[in-house]
């Protein structure tokens, strides 16, 4: 199977790396897709051998942006699709899809088994550091450190397509598309895993010009430290089946992080919970990223 990985990106240096680092890994930077967000800053990565889109055009209010990135990226997502790609594996910039190894394949082999229709969504799990975790090892794989997660509906979303669809604003549902979760497929959020990664993502992204409704909106996302204060929450194993079973049941056009949308949970946006052991390895170290750093001023 020829699966198409696709993404965009505004002045994100550390997670543009990890990003190409680990769906290079698994589909060959030859199948990465990157929408790069502007034509006023230059990517400190290197990007040799993927397919880079420089879009120069794209409006910085962050509603109007939204809307605009999801209608470029349908267009293109089908263009790979008409193209000769199998599946387009479609992700933020900070998201990274895996398979639960509980299910007994890699996410390329679980990918292959989606029908021929297939638009499926992943079991979204934002990664927040608790209060229990210490400092962020470079050399240790992400999730043998940070095991708080919350299970949200928002991050629920649409990843995985067999067929062209249109991706609403944020890309969390599409159009006319109920959501569908193949079971192992996970999604992990990465934007908050570390907060002093957290905050100098904030910084580097002051480099470029920034709307104030994109940087209120990541600004705020610091608040969401508190959502993992419990130092002992339940295990993923306890909660995860019957989260997956009614998001599934869900209105898509409700998917968004409003109070109470997933029963008895016990934060406002899911579950808090703690991952597994087997869950360590699956995604890579945060050093892996910095082998890809290209000398400054390179031109993508």
């Amino acid at each position: 199977m020829r699966i198409a990985v696709l993404t965009n990106v505004r002045t994100d240096t550390f997670f543009l790396a990890l990003w190409v680092a680990y769906y290079g890994s698994l589909f060959g930077r030859e199948n990465l897709h990157i929408m790069l967000d502007g034509d006023d800053w230059t990517p400190q990565v290197d990007l040799t051998g993927v397919n880079l889109h420089v879009v120069p055009d794209v409006p910085r209010d962050r509603p109007q942006r939204l809307g605009f990135t999801s209608r470029w990226q349908s267009r293109h997502a089908a263009a790979l699709l008409k193209g000769g790609a199998d599946l387009v594996l479609r992700t933020d910039i900070d998201e990274f899809v895996a398979a639960d190894p509980a299910c007994g394949r890699d996410l390329p082999a679980l990918l292959a088994r989606l029908p021929q229709d297939a638009a499926a969504a992943a079991l979204g799990l934002d990664i927040i550091q608790g209060p229990d975790e210490g400092p962020l090892d470079p050399a240790t794989p992400i999730l043998a450190q940070r095991r708080h997660a919350i299970l949200t509906r928002e991050f629920c979303k649409l990843v995985a397509i067999r067929r062209p669809v249109r991706w609403v604003g944020g890309f969390h549902r599409a159009r006319d598309v109920g959501i569908d979760i193949p079971q192992g497929l996970l999604l992990f959020h990465l934007a908050l895993f570390d907060r002093a990664a957290a905050e100098a993502r904030i910084s580097q992204r002051k480099t470029a010009a920034e709307h104030a409704t994109q940087g209120a909106h990541i600004a705020d996302r610091l608040s969401r430290f508190a959502e993992v204060a419990t130092p002992a929450p339940p295990a993923f194993d306890a909660l995860a089946t019957a989260a997956r079973t009614h998001v599934m049941a869900s209105i898509p056009s409700r998917s968004g992080p409003h109070p109470g949308h997933i029963p008895d949970a016990n934060s406002a946006r899911g579950h808090h919970l703690h991952l597994p052991e087997r869950m360590s390895a699956l995604l890579p170290a945060p050093a892996t990223a910095h082998s890809l750093y290209s000398q400054p001023e390179a031109t993508p």
